[in-house]
């Protein structure tokens, strides 16, 4: 795929990158997700004011999901839980009330450890890479997948409440061909109830370009195939 290709082009720099950033959070998703405190935290101009922002997140109300690639804002909504919409950088939208932010100008990569869990896969090379496991850190992986599970959600979260109304319901896409993917991350100790849902230290997005068009959502489980390239941080 197109966006693949570019993403692989624009931050190839190898493992000697060095590099300092910074993971902000801003609400959390027990306070967000369950007390239902979703009122607007952080403006995107604001996560604009510097640059090569990289984050996850979610609308206020809850009415969508965020993903923010070197500074490119996709907002994905849904109105019946049916069909879904992604639009970068939609005027419509202009804050976040969930977001795990950082901006990272410069990348080291590595094949992504396979034969693992994703998340297991992620610490090992991290460990290697001498990145600091017990501090949370962003990362994303270029690659393919025969198995995803990817949602959009639609006024509640439907991890907190899973026994949600057919109205609002989120808009969800299960894959099970071949699919390229860029998958938007951190990786996050002890931070179950603010930048991960219980029983995870990831909260992970995938970005899905088809001819063109773009997709993206929050990643509930996905299988990433042998050969995919594993980006972090420079040290």
């Amino acid at each position: 795929m197109r966006l693949l290709f570019i993403l692989s082009a624009l931050f190839f720099t190898g493992c000697s990158t060095t590099n300092s950033y910074e993971v902000s959070q801003h609400g959390g998703m027990r306070d967000a997700l369950r007390m239902g405190n979703t009122q607007p935290r952080i403006s995107f101009a604001e996560v604009a004011s510097k640059p090569h922002a990289y984050a996850v997140g979610a609308l206020p109300n809850l009415d969508g999901e965020i993903t923010i690639f070197d500074g490119t804002v996709y907002t994905s909504t849904t109105q019946d839980g049916t069909t879904a919409i992604t639009v970068a950088a939609d005027e419509k939208y202009d804050a976040a009330t969930l977001l795990t932010l950082t901006h990272v100008e410069s990348w080291q990569d590595c094949m992504l450890p396979s034969n693992h869990p994703l998340e297991k896969s992620i610490e090992l090379a991290a460990i290697i890479q001498g990145i600091d496991t017990e501090t949370p850190f962003p990362f994303f992986i270029t690659g393919s997948t025969n198995d995803f599970h990817m949602h959009v959600i639609n006024g509640f979260c439907p991890v907190a409440n899973p026994n949600l109304a057919a109205k609002f319901q989120p808009w969800r896409l299960v894959g099970s061909q071949s699919t390229p993917i860029t998958v938007v991350g951190f990786y996050a100790k002890n931070q179950e109830g603010v930048m991960t849902h219980h029983g995870s230290n990831l909260h992970i997005h995938g970005i899905i370009d088809q001819d063109g068009t773009i997709t993206s959502g929050h990643l509930d489980s996905v299988e990433i195939n042998d050969g995919a390239i594993l980006f972090m941080p420079g040290k």
